[in-house]
């Protein structure tokens, strides 16, 4: 029985559960009688268990019930060489469940998820390759369907036209429903490719005005546009950055 984000229950189910755990027999809703049950029990969840025992909202004795066997998944921004096979996994499931061909992806649209720090983890990955697989058909999928697959997934609605409030409010819904595990890491990864993007379309490309615009040195700017797919292969130093750097 695999029972998610079990670190989310509340004080009432999380006692009942133990309960179960404890007599191994379940008691059906407007049923008297008890029926015995022998399942192994996988439980996963995003939520730090040890701190929530110590803010007292995740019961200690139930956490030394479920934690028999422990694994840790690090997030997937520290496995970027997993990010391949994934994709490859990803492309192989939905591919036919819509039906289409299997088709191969560019090495650039590979390596630009690979520079993504997925605040949303495996199921935001597998969203975005759903949404390239969906944008390419029936080509190959390259740079540009992954960049907009990306800012689909992270920008269902249009962060820029939302109210601050709403979005917000929209964020840490998702949160509570489990669907994200960070919430300040999301905001950041949803609102700094909008800044930097906004940032370089009015300074009208000119990568040392924008940088200064936003407080951060060229290098930083320049890191932050390849990530973002916006920076060119042999870009031409700009003339008020060469300036700076004879200065």
């Amino acid at each position: 029985l695999f029972l998610d984000e079990i670190g989310d229950l509340n004080a009432n189910t999380q006692a009942k559960l133990l309960r179960v755990l404890q007599e191994r027999c379940i008691q059906r809703l407007g049923d008297n009688s008890t029926v015995p049950v022998d399942v192994r029990v996988i439980a996963a969840t995003h939520r730090d268990l040890e701190s929530a025992i110590k803010e007292r909202e995740f019961r200690e004795d139930l956490f030394y019930r479920l934690s028999v066997v422990t694994i840790r998944l690090p997030p997937l921004r520290d496995r970027s060489d997993d990010i391949p096979d994934l994709i490859r996994f990803f492309i192989r499931r939905h591919a036919r469940e819509l039906s289409v061909e299997l088709p191969s992806v560019q090495p650039e649209a590979i390596a630009f998820m690979q520079r993504q720090s997925w605040p949303g983890n495996v199921r935001e990955l597998e969203n975005v390759v759903r949404q390239a697989l969906l944008l390419a058909k029936p080509l190959a999928i390259g740079l540009d369907h992954v960049q907009l697959a990306v800012e689909k997934a992270r920008r269902p609605e249009g962060i820029s036209k939302q109210p601050h409030d709403a979005y917000i409010a929209e964020l840490l819904a998702a949160v509570q429903r489990g669907e994200m595990t960070n919430a300040y890491s999301r905001m950041i990864a949803d609102l700094e490719p909008v800044l930097f993007r906004e940032a370089i379309r009015l300074a009208q490309g000119n990568q040392a005005k924008a940088a200064r615009w936003l407080g951060v040195t060229r290098l930083k700017m320049r890191e932050k546009l390849t990530e973002l797919g916006l920076h060119p292969r042999n870009p031409a130093p700009d003339a008020e950055a060469e300036a700076e750097d004879a200065a």
